[in-house]
């Protein structure tokens, strides 16, 4: 099966079947007895990194009671994620991002120009000729956007010690502290509603779950929610730090070097959250109305202008509208081929045209927000999604119900941070039910839909109290 995966069009062709073969042999390997020593170690370490942490802040903060049980759910999540995977899986892309990780560390005892080369995005021929026995060949190299996972993870590899193990754990504490301060920003806007909040940022099982392993999926959860953390600091607290500032590049750029499109979304309806926070603070309705034009002109024109300057460092499938219709087009097409198995959904078919994606809506969003659904799907992980979803879709009745059907939609509009992150998690599930194929990849990428779209139900269900940084928002 891993096979078929690794000579997979869409990935590498030949190259992938060369380092599959190449390294089949040691997957029995991936955990050693050295992993005896350094996963105590590690978790002893990261016990009390977050006992101190905790323990410094509670007396002010007493949301910090969550913090160190909230590391550790996420570190055992991806303990468990990789032991499924090895042991029930046979491997998977997480022991390929792992091995093309150590083949990049290993490039630094070779040739340290290379690696630094390879560090900063270099995917050609040349520095691909560089890789031999020594060092191993990595799978995804011929993949950006796959590849830029492993080298984002070369710092955590290392202080993992080279364990599959080590660097999970390392990595799990790094993202950690960029999904915790998003709490914290949930908490600084809605202080009425830390615990339920705690649950939907740390205790959702499918998003703790495949965020934790060494994926795509955590980098770009973590990035989506630092984006907005920091887009919350510089432009509404007003702290335009140079922290804050490179932060907010540099997760920008790991998220449009990993998945562009999540990239687009992100910033568009961080935007959004930027352009109603400030059109709410006209304390004149006429005012607002005369001023919506002008704040929608201003959104459409930086969103416009940031796709412009970041279109050339996503790949050639997301660096225009056209190209991103065409290739959801394409994948969808490949579900008629049968590439994928029993384990597909089908939209059904559309033209790569605006209107014709458009059509799509409905079945698209229905897709990302609640598939697959408790009797759709292959395998123990597929039928806990669904019965998850199914919660899921239960909750947004019951708050739709509550808040009588246009109230819910009235209570969006009021708050300008929930407005952006419903939008958010509507585009979203669009983009993700329209151009995914299978639920073996939705529920992977439906990770910031469900956390997202768990805070606007928590939010309007609970209700949204003002706030020290001046909202307008319902009671």
């Amino acid at each position: 099966m891993y096979l078929i995966l690794c000579t997979c069009p869409n990935k590498s062709g030949g190259l992938n079947t060369f380092a599959f073969l190449l390294n089949t042999f040691t997957l029995n390997n991936i955990i050693t007895i050295q992993d005896a020593v350094i996963v105590p170690l590690l978790l002893v370490v990261a016990y009390f990194i977050a006992t101190r942490i905790k323990n410094k802040h509670i007396k002010e903060h007493a949301y910090y009671k969550y913090f160190r049980i909230g590391l550790f759910v996420k570190i055992f999540a991806g303990l468990a994620f990789a032991l499924i995977y090895l042991f029930y899986y046979g491997g998977g892309d997480t022991v390929y991002y792992f091995w093309g990780t150590g083949s990049t560390v290993k490039m630094l005892g070779k040739d340290i120009p290379t690696f630094f080369k390879i560090l900063g995005g270099n995917h050609s021929l040349e520095v691909f000729s560089m890789f031999d026995r020594t060092t191993g060949w990595p799978t995804y190299f011929r993949d950006p956007n796959s590849f830029a996972v492993c080298r984002f993870n070369v710092p955590f590899y290392l202080l993992g010690l080279g364990s599959f193990l080590g660097n999970t754990i390392v990595m799990n504490l790094f993202l950690y502290f960029g999904i915790w301060r998003f709490y914290k920003m949930l908490v600084e806007l809605y202080p009425s509603n830390e615990k339920w909040l705690a649950y939907a940022v740390f205790f959702i099982p499918s998003v703790v779950f495949w965020s934790s392993g060494i994926l795509k999926d955590g980098w770009t959860l973590t990035a989506i929610l630092i984006i907005y953390t920091n887009i919350y600091c510089i432009f509404i607290k007003k702290e335009r730090t140079w922290a804050n500032v490179l932060w907010l590049l540099l997760w920008g750029y790991i998220l449009v070097s990993i998945r562009p499109f999540m990239f687009y979304v992100a910033i568009g309806s961080s935007l959004i959250w930027i352009g109603f926070y400030y059109l709410h603070r006209i304390k004149s309705t006429f005012l607002r109305v005369i001023a919506l034009p002008l704040v929608m002109l201003v959104i459409w024109l930086s969103g416009l202008g940031i796709f412009v300057q970041t279109s050339s460092q996503a790949n050639t499938r997301y660096g225009s509208v056209d190209a991103m219709l065409e290739t959801a087009w394409i994948i969808q097409d490949d579900l008629k081929k049968d590439y994928y198995g029993g384990n597909t959904f089908d939209i059904g078919t559309f033209e790569p045209t605006i209107p014709g994606v458009i059509k799509k809506a409905p079945q698209a969003i229905v897709a990302g927000l609640f598939r697959p659904f408790i009797w759709e799907g292959e395998g123990i992980l597929m039928f806990f999604s669904g019965l998850e979803n199914l919660f899921l879709l239960f909750f947004f009745l019951f708050v739709l119900f509550k808040r009588k059907g246009l109230g819910f939609f009235t209570r969006v509009y009021k708050d300008p941070f929930v407005l952006s992150i419903f939008i958010m998690t509507i585009t979203f599930a669009f983009f993700i039910g329209l151009t995914t194929a299978n639920f073996g990849s939705l529920v992977r990428y439906v990770i910031p839909v469900k956390l997202l779209f768990v805070v606007v139900l928590i939010l309007i269900r609970k209700g949204m109290e003002s706030n020290s940084n001046g909202l307008q928002q319902s009671s």
